[in-house]
C-alpha cells in the first residue's frame, strides 16, 4: 500500500538530499512536519508539495513502491522520465484492478512526484479512460469492468483532492453540468477538482442535466463561470440548438460559458457563441489565466 504520509528518508530520497538536509529544512521552518510520540518526523504530501513549489524544487528520485506491486519498476522509471504513455497504461491496469485502494495510491504517488493536477487528468486519466472504453468496445472487457473502473476513478480522484494543495479562495464561483442526456462525468469532475484547487467555489450539478435546470441553477446561484460537458452525441437530441438557446438565456445573467468534451470536435460545435471551447483542462487553465482580472470567466470540460 502506497504511503500518504512521508518519512524523513522518503523526502530525502525524493529530492536526492541527505536526511540531515531534510531535518535542517524543518528546523528552519521551511518544511512543515509532525512528530510521532517517538520523535520521528512525518510529512503530509500537501506540505511537501507546497515546500517544493515555494523553493522551485523538482523530484529527482522516485519513492519506493510496495514489494507486491509488480508494476513498480515500470512506474518508477516512467515517473522519472515523465513517460505519459506508460503511466496511462499503468492507470488502466490500476483502474481495472480488484484492489479498491490501488488506483488512489497510484494517483497519490504521481502527485507526490509533483505531477500537476491538470497533468494527471489530461495526460494519464483521460487517455487511460479512453483505452478502457476502447477495450469494452472491442469486447475485451465487460460493461461491469468499464463501469467499475469509472467509479473507482471518481472515488480515487475524490480522495486525491483531499491531499491537493489548494490556493486561497478567489471570490469566484463556477457551475458545472453535463448537458441533456450526457452520462459521462469524469471529465467534469476533473474540472471541478481543478477549479477548487485554483481557489474557485464550485456548484456541481453532475450528469444528465436538462437545459432548463441549468438555467434555473444559474438564476439561483449566480456563478461567474459555467462549465458544460458534452461527450456523447445522440441522433434524437439537437444539442447544438439546445446549447445555442441556453447561451441566449444566460447572456442576461452576466455569465461566461466554456464548452468541453469530445463533442466539441463534432461538426457544428464551433458555431456556438461560447466564450471558449476547450479540449483539455490545461487549455481551460491557460484560458482563465489569459483573462486574468479583466472579467469573470467561463470554464470547460475534458
Amino acid at each position: 500500500m502506497q504511503k500518504t504520509i512521508l518519512s524523513t528518508a522518503d523526502v530525502a530520497r525524493l529530492f536526492d538530499v541527505t536526511e540531515t538536509t531534510v531535518k535542517r529544512w524543518t528546523h528552519e521552518g521551511m518544511l512543515r512536519c509532525q512528530k510521532t510520540p517517538g520523535g520521528h518526523r512525518r510529512f503530509e504530501i500537501r506540505s511537501v508539495i507546497e515546500f517544493a513549489e515555494k523553493n522551485n524544487l523538482e523530484p529527482i528520485g522516485a519513492l519506493d513502491l510496495p514489494d507486491h506491486d509488480g508494476l513498480a519498476p515500470q512506474i518508477q522509471a516512467a515517473v522519472l522520465e515523465r513517460n505519459y504513455a506508460q503511466l496511462a497504461r499503468v492507470f488502466v491496469e490500476k483502474a481495472l484492478s480488484p484492489d479498491r485502494c490501488d488506483l488512489f495510491h497510484y494517483l497519490s504517488y504521481l502527485y507526490e512526484h509533483r505531477f500537476q493536477v491538470w497533468e494527471i487528468f489530461d495526460e494519464i486519466v483521460r487517455p487511460g479512460m479512453c483505452e478502457i472504453g476502447s477495450r469494452w468496445e472491442r469486447g475485451e472487457i465487460g460493461i461491469n469492468h468499464e463501469h467499475r473502473a469509472s467509479y473507482e476513478t471518481l472515488d480515487a480522484m475524490a480522495k486525491l483532492q483531499a491531499q491537493i494543495m489548494v490556493k486561497p479562495l478567489n471570490g469566484k464561483a463556477a457551475l458545472l453540468a453535463c448537458v441533456g442526456e450526457e452520462p459521462h462525468e469524469i471529465g467534469l469532475r476533473c474540472i471541478s477538482f481543478l477549479l477548487e484547487s485554483e481557489g474557485w467555489a464550485t456548484h456541481y450539478l453532475g450528469a444528465r442535466m436538462p437545459v432548463r435546470a441549468i438555467v434555473s441553477a444559474v438564476h439561483d446561484l449566480r456563478p461567474s463561470l459555467i462549465c458544460l460537458s458534452v461527450t456523447q452525441m445522440s441522433e434524437q437530441w439537437d444539442w447544438v440548438e439546445e446549447l445555442r438557446q441556453l447561451t441566449r438565456s444566460l447572456c442576461s445573467e452576466g455569465c461566461h460559458i466554456i464548452l468541453g468534451g469530445r463533442a466539441v470536435r463534432e461538426p457544428g460545435s464551433q458555431q456556438n457563441p461560447f466564450d471558449a471551447i476547450c479540449s483539455t483542462s490545461r487549455e481551460m487553465l491557460e484560458f482563465l489565466q489569459a483573462q486574468g482580472e479583466r472579467r469573470p470567466m467561463a470554464n470547460q470540460h475534458v
